[in-house]
């Protein structure tokens, strides 16, 4: 670590009062961050991980289309009606959680081969197979409360509105789906992993100084976890800091993350994913109700039944919504790395915090065995944010208050306030 690197250091955490000094002299330190290039083990691994990530996104599909055309579906529908003595509502309810209890056995192995064994295999840290299981049981129950809870919520729909279910059954859902996102963090995620209230009164300290310019005050901020992220829905909207960050990154790097997340968090980004999801629902329900329909008409004879609103209909039903999934999926993903591209933004406008924004992601290719750019699979498929590298140049290239241009999100926040840029430094632009 260089002395200028140390003298920041010392400001940004010593100094809490002097923001304007901080921003101003780590926007315009040093020449601009280059893009390193990813070790070819870790490339090798990456492509290697995708056909692993494929095949958990396929057999689901699979398991239901064997389920629909053996009509072992129906058969364990007929199994459940005698346990229920033909009671719809328990028939449904049994048949739905014994169906998910069954695809959960499946996978089962193929999940931990690839969350232990293969992690193990290539020298990463996987977690203990202790641990992992206690994982798989939370959220597997987890799931099976929900499915329990709410599936014969749109089969009573169909049941009653053949022709309409679908735009019902959104309906109906959408405050179970609001729920769901508000009781997670609060309810859900503490049974497997320990969030603590963020207890650094210096950044405490800095949090409150950029949220008050942005007209927010009083932000929930917990650490725990593995990631930077924001979550939750009115009471529990709150930011979390990955459990390791004030161990991997510098000072400056934490204001300029805080600055990325306070933008999810100001612009109620999570209130965007709910409507985003009311869509998704929407547009796959109605699918379902079409495509659905017309399975059934060919295939009853396989499918051993011949109605939507028959509970051995949800095979059917899960396969037609996962193929929604993955089709719609890269959309999607173009629509949160817009929404994370302008997250960075929002934090270099909001902190300046150029230099260690490009640091940020470089040290994720050199020192913590990431990529620098999406292969073209990843990019299509999976990939939610900007690849490091393109972060890394949007950090090198984006200082409008350097040039005299308005900001995105100056009617946000209020602007950091900024010196003249001598002209050596403006030459290292």
């Amino acid at each position: 670590m260089t002395r200028t690197t140390l003298r920041n250091t010392a400001i940004a955490w010593l100094v809490p009062g002097g923001l304007t000094l901080l921003f101003w002299g780590s926007a315009h330190a040093g020449t601009p961050v280059a893009v390193p290039q990813a070790a070819p083990a870790v490339i090798a691994f990456a492509q290697h991980r995708e056909p692993l990530w494929l095949a958990g996104q396929l057999l689901p599909i699979l398991i239901a289309f064997l389920f629909l055309v053996t009509a072992l579906g129906a058969r364990l529908r007929t199994a459940c009606a005698h346990v229920a003595h033909d009671n719809w509502f328990w028939t449904v309810t049994l048949f739905s959680c014994a169906y998910v209890a069954l695809a959960a056995m499946i996978t089962v192995p193929l999940d931990f081969y690839r969350d232990v064994i293969d992690l193990h295999a290539w020298g990463h840290s996987p977690p203990t197979t202790a641990a992992w299981m206690v994982d798989e049981v939370v959220n597997f129950a987890v799931k099976l409360a929900i499915t329990g809870l709410f599936v014969w919520i749109p089969y009573a729909l169909i049941a009653k509105s053949p022709r309409r279910w679908w735009f019902y059954s959104t309906v109906a859902l959408i405050p179970v789906v609001f729920l769901v996102l508000v009781a997670m963090p609060a309810f859900v995620a503490p049974l497997t992993t320990n969030y603590k209230p963020l207890d650094n009164q210096t950044l405490a300290a800095k949090i409150e100084a950029l949220a008050t310019r942005c007209g927010v005050a009083h932000i929930p901020v917990f650490v725990g976890g593995n990631d930077d992220t924001v979550v939750g829905l009115g009471p529990t909207n709150r930011i979390i800091l990955d459990k390791d960050i004030f161990t991997n990154e510098t000072p400056d790097q934490v204001v300029f993350t805080v600055g990325h997340e306070l933008k999810h968090y100001v612009e109620k980004d999570n209130w965007k994913a709910l409507a985003i999801i009311a869509s998704l629902m929407l547009a796959g329900f109605f699918l379902v109700d079409r495509a659905g329909r017309a399975w059934i008409a060919r295939g009853r004879r396989w499918f051993g039944f011949d109605d939507l609103a028959d509970p051995a209909s949800l095979p059917l039903i899960i396969l037609l919504l996962s193929v929604f999934w993955l089709a719609a999926s890269p959309a999607l993903n173009l629509f949160t790395r817009h929404i994370e591209h302008e997250a960075d933004r929002f934090g270099l406008e909001l902190t300046h915090e150029n230099r260690a924004m490009g640091r940020l992601f470089a040290n994720e290719i050199t020192q913590h065995g990431e990529t620098a750019e999406w292969d073209p699979f990843f990019l299509v498929m999976r990939a939610t944010h900007p690849s490091n590298a393109d972060r890394i140049r949007f950090a090198n290239a984006y200082h409008p208050w350097d040039e005299g241009k308005p900001l995105t999100y100056g009617g946000v926040c209020r602007p950091a306030a900024t010196a003249p840029i001598p002209a050596s430094r403006r030459a290292e632009r």
